[in-house]
């Protein structure tokens, strides 16, 4: 079979504020005196009795309500980007890599906890194409 292989060009613009971002936008985030400054401050991380973190420790809420939990991943998002975007946070080159890893292992403990990793990456994900993301 012969086939041909188109060439596909993407240009990526450079998004300041923003690393790798894809769309030219200027991105703005309003961090709260509260926010975290370490990965300790974010309620959906513990440390074991060995001292090493454990990124996505999440307790279900009581109720079967999808909402609910969607609710629930989005408030953890919105404390994930207070982090990331906190001037006085200490830096985590690979911090979201590490969160959707637990994420990963842990969904499997109960059909609504899908929910509340939902609600997590509907935040990240406005987040990363808009530079933005309501509350």
């Amino acid at each position: 079979m012969n086939a041909t292989a188109k060439k596909n060009v993407v240009t990526l613009r450079r998004i300041e504020g923003l690393s790798g971002g894809f769309r030219k936008r200027k991105a703005e985030w309003y961090v709260p005196g509260d926010a975290p400054k370490t990965a300790d401050d974010l309620t959906f991380t513990s440390r074991d009795s060995n001292g090493c973190i454990c990124w996505w420790d999440v307790t279900l809420p009581k109720t079967d309500y999808w909402s609910a939990h969607v609710v629930l991943g989005r408030a953890y998002a919105f404390e994930f980007l207070d982090l990331i975007n906190n001037p006085e946070a200490e830096e985590f080159e690979h911090v979201l890599s590490y969160i959707v890893g637990a994420q990963m292992r842990w969904r499997g403990h109960d059909p609504c906890g899908g929910a509340i990793i939902e609600g997590f990456h509907q935040v990240i994900s406005e987040y990363v194409v808009t530079g933005s993301a309501s509350r």
